[in-house]
């Protein structure tokens, strides 16, 4: 089946319609991305898992990061984060958040930003949390690197963190270990250990992966739940584009270390543009279709070694031309807030 044909449409009251998706406020934003490079020095030669990625968030608002595994996403977040491991760092680009330039900055200046004005939650908590101490520890230890306080200060803000993110009996959980709460717990832990510094931004990546759905709905109420009690800004990775609507404001399709396109939730549910998006949505199954089969995209996301010419989807792209292969196509807005990098994008965007 084209990949045209798999376009979704979406009404009021389609089940993953978005509650939001309208176009972002003119506010200045908490963090803009402007053509990020990272790279890694490899036997092969250099890679660029992240490849000249441009985005914004403003304040308040989430952003819905989304595509296949190897398309760049958690690099990105890393990126962000200061935390590229060895050898790979940032070799361009820009990054601002609240207006402070973090792209060069000393490592001792971007650890005092990491977890107070900018945090992270990670997809799998047992992995992340350290087994061999209490909960109450690790989020102590979190806040002593930022506040100045004396422990029974710490010890009551850590369980304040707790008991904002719905922990029940935060004082006895505060003396437990990992290992005697389940998955959901944990994700919880790590919310309150990410949020105990009140960062203006929050960065999700696939925090509800290992979930059970009733689980992960709940994690994903909480989330919008603390945004609206804190006003903190969120980016969301995921796979699972049904999150993407329930929660997301706006959405980056991410494609072999690029943004391909970039707009509202509701745009990019109602009128994908670019054939990857449209590809990734008509894999979702829905209640109303009678298909025996899904909409599958043949081939797999290039390793960033062995990059295609032009186009980087143009292997995989039923519409793919000869333009497609001599060159990338350059970003175009086609509506408000809507931008895509296709050669197949409406004439006027691109002329």
């Amino acid at each position: 089946m084209p990949l045209a044909a798999a376009r979704p449409t979406l009404s009021a009251d389609h089940p993953t319609a978005p509650p939001r998706g309208a176009a972002a406020p003119d506010l200045a934003p908490i963090l803009e991305v402007r053509d990020l490079v990272t790279t890694f020095a490899t036997p092969r030669g250099a890679i660029r898992p992240v490849d000249g990625v441009s985005l914004s968030v403003p304040p308040g608002r989430t952003l819905g990061i989304v595509g296949e595994s190897g398309c760049g996403k958690s690099m990105l977040s890393l990126s962000l984060m200061g935390l590229v491991p060895a050898p790979g760092r940032v070799t361009g680009g820009s990054i601002r958040l609240e207006g402070r330039e973090l792209v060069g900055l000393a490592p001792g200046e971007f650890r005092r930003l990491r977890g107070s004005r900018i945090a992270m939650i990670f997809q799998e908590p047992m992995t992340s949390l350290n087994p061999v101490h209490t909960i109450g520890y690790q989020i102590v230890e979190a806040l002593a690197g930022h506040e100045r306080l004396p422990a029974r200060a710490l010890k009551e803000a850590a369980i304040a963190a707790l008991r904002q993110v719905r922990i029940p009996a935060p004082e006895r959980r505060f003396d437990e270990y990992p290992h005697q709460l389940s998955g959901g717990m944990r994700q919880r832990v790590m919310l309150a250990m990410a949020l105990a510094c009140r960062p203006a931004l929050l960065i999700a990546d696939e925090p509800t992966t290992a979930l059970d759905v009733t689980i992960q709905a709940q994690i994903l109420d909480l989330l919008r739940e603390l945004q609206a009690e804190t006003g903190m800004s969120i980016i969301l990775i995921t796979h699972d584009l049904g999150v993407v609507a329930q929660v997301a404001d706006e959405v980056a399709v991410m494609y072999a270390g690029r943004v391909v396109e970039r707009a509202p939730v509701a745009a990019i549910f109602d009128d994908p543009q670019h054939p990857y998006t449209i590809g990734l949505m008509g894999s979702m199954p829905r209640m109303e279709d009678e298909r025996d089969r899904l909409v599958v995209i043949g081939g797999t996301v290039p390793p960033p070694f062995a990059l295609p010419a032009g186009c980087r989807f143009n292997p995989r792209c039923p519409f793919a031309g000869e333009e497609c292969r001599s060159g990338y196509p350059p970003p175009a807005d086609i509506a408000p807030g809507h931008t895509v990098a296709c050669w197949k994008a409406p004439v006027e965007a691109n002329g």
